[in-house]
């Protein structure tokens, strides 16, 4: 298998009790589902989330804020460290390395918390170099011209 495969999943096995891994909306509740569309030239994104009657509305907060948005609070699981949830996350243009495939333009996280309740969100995106392990919620400012859609499923 190629370097690439390698380097691009990070298999990592570390517990919490602190929270499990579900979809999350703007104000942290859990969620089946949300779509996010960010257009180009914005930081304003809108968000359709599982509901009897799902509608767009206007996120809560700008895609570069770190708090108050469904992809941040989404995210806490990844960026920080808990110890019941295993993470495998993949992208064809990971943080912090060179872009690997210039074919396929696969990016995505899966989370799984391990505890009584075996939730987990499956959370695909298309931004290069989006969200760093363990790292500090950061928007590259580089992808703001472009558009971009996030897909979160809780499982």
């Amino acid at each position: 298998m190629k370097f690439t495969a390698v380097v691009c999943i990070l298999i990592l096995l570390k517990t919490s009790t602190a929270q499990v891994a579900t979809c999350k909306d703007d104000r942290n509740g859990d969620t089946d589902w949300f779509f996010v569309y960010k257009p180009p030239n914005s930081l304003n994104s809108k968000i359709i989330k599982s509901a009897v009657v799902p509608a767009w509305t206007a996120s809560a907060q700008a895609i570069d804020q770190a708090a108050g948005h469904s992809i941040s609070t989404t995210m806490t699981n990844f960026i920080v460290d808990h110890m019941n949830i295993k993470v495998l996350a993949y992208s064809d243009d990971p943080p912090n390395l060179l872009p690997q495939n210039k074919k396929s333009k696969a990016k995505g996280i899966l989370l799984v918390h391990s505890g009584a309740d075996d939730e987990a969100a499956w959370f695909v995106h298309t931004v290069p170099k989006f969200l760093a392990h363990l790292g500090v919620y950061s928007w590259p400012a580089a992808e703001t011209p472009n558009g971009h859609m996030f897909l979160c499923l809780s499982l």
